[in-house]
């Protein structure tokens, strides 16, 4: 599986470019998710994100990983 915003398109999320910290980062958020913070919020890929998406595959990883998000937040 590749790590760009094609891959997370594809799977029905939405995906762009945008920067953290100067660097390049792809962000996705979920259009049809039942939650509201995962339909609005733009999710930072992040390594462990990606590597249970290739395991889990795509939506249900980033369901499992944005779950508590609209309660706790780094």
């Amino acid at each position: 599986m590749k790590h760009g915003v094609k891959t997370y398109r594809e799977a029905g999320l939405e995906a762009r470019w945008s920067k953290r910290n100067g660097r390049p980062v792809i962000t996705v958020r979920d259009p049809i998710a039942p939650l509201e913070h995962q339909r609005q919020t733009w999710w930072i890929v992040s390594l462990n994100m990606f590597e249970d998406m290739k395991k889990d595959g795509i939506r249900e990883a980033f369901r499992n990983h944005t779950l508590l998000g609209d309660i706790f937040s780094i």
